[in-house]
């Protein structure tokens, strides 16, 4: 006998699960509490990963082309990649030209900027034109001030870069008790009580965890694994495109009107009136009105929280996004601009 031939009956059973697997983008809006399973018969379900109704998970693979399953990526389960029925909620397509689920309607055009012939291609946007954020922008001074002890904040001088411009504290899918998509119970627990180094760390390029070190001081507390765990679960995309896309955004208000007026208004008072029509004279007619300012009891300025609203890609312009966006209160009356040290 040859003796290879034992194994031929195993392989010819293999191989149907092994081809079923077509590589396939998207997302999943869940709409039912089902198990999440390494494979499309939830023969095994490792953690016991189940879906959160009303969460959005990112497709990665469908087991034919009028899927019955889809292969969804969550993070924070090993392996991440699980096998959910199709019925468990509804399809999404990317906002980028690529396959979708026969029956399902195309998801409308993203906001892009037209490319220069340097500027790598963008990736898909999440969500879609009606979908909606917050960025939350920092005044790391402020953050720091009661907190001189956290790892952030040691170092932290007028001269340095992130005492004179806003930090990254995170992008929030909307509305707000949208959190921790697929995010197992355990990993939860650490993300709520504060034990951030419980959490996996996000898989990032080389050049954007350097980037995310510079713009959220809070890495050096492992901010970007409680945001990822939070709220990058609930974007749509990998732990990679939602950080790029959160830098690219963070870059642009640093790159502003906003940015300068706090920078020469550092150990002064500024009130909520400033500061939106700053917002308004860089991004258009109407965006102050979608800026929230944050003040701590003692009337410092901790925090921009800037509503968003549509297709986020590596190009899009804040300008176009923050026009988009539904109003918003204009939070506390104004504030200190806290400088760098002890006192403001």
């Amino acid at each position: 006998m040859h003796p290879s031939r034992p194994l031929l009956p195993l392989l010819l059973c293999l191989w149907p699960l092994a081809a079923a697997a077509e590589p396939f983008a998207g997302s999943l809006i869940a709409e039912k509490d089902c198990p999440a399973g390494s494979s499309t018969k939830h023969q095994g379900n490792p953690g016991q990963i189940r879906l959160v109704p009303g969460q959005s998970y990112m497709v990665v693979a469908r087991n034919r082309p009028q899927p019955t399953h889809y292969q969804v990526r969550i993070e924070s389960a090993e392996p991440k990649d699980r096998w959910v029925e199709a019925s468990c909620g509804r399809f999404a397509a990317p906002l980028a030209a690529a396959p979708q689920a026969p029956g399902q309607p195309s998801a409308p055009p993203a906001v892009t900027r037209a490319a220069t012939p340097t500027t790598a291609p963008a990736a898909a946007a999440p969500g879609g034109m009606d979908a909606q954020y917050v960025l939350a922008a920092t005044w790391q001074p402020a953050f720091c001030e009661p907190r001189p002890h956290r790892p952030e904040c040691q170092g932290l001088t007028p001269e340095r870069a992130a005492a004179r411009r806003f930090s990254l504290h995170g992008l929030w899918p909307q509305p707000l008790g949208r959190a921790y998509c697929g995010i197992a119970q355990p990993d939860r627990t650490a993300a709520e009580s504060g034990d951030w180094r419980r959490l996996p760390r996000p898989d990032l390029s080389t050049a954007t965890r350097a980037q995310l070190e510079q713009q959220m001081p809070g890495t050096a507390g492992n901010l970007e694994r409680h945001e990822w765990a939070k709220h990058g679960s609930c974007y749509g995309t990998d732990a990679e495109t939602y950080f790029r896309h959160a830098l690219a955004l963070l870059a642009q208000l640093n790159d502003s009107q906003v940015q300068r007026l706090f920078e020469s208004n550092i150990g002064k008072r500024l009130r909520a009136e400033e500061v939106r029509a700053a917002v308004a004279h860089t991004f258009g007619p109407g965006s102050g009105e979608r800026v929230r300012l944050e003040c701590d009891q003692d009337g410092v300025i901790t925090e921009l929280r800037i509503g968003l609203k549509g297709a986020i890609t590596d190009q899009s312009p804040l300008a176009e996004l923050i026009r988009a966006a539904p109003t918003r209160t204009a939070g506390c009356r104004g504030g200190w601009v806290d400088r760098a040290g002890p006192g403001r």
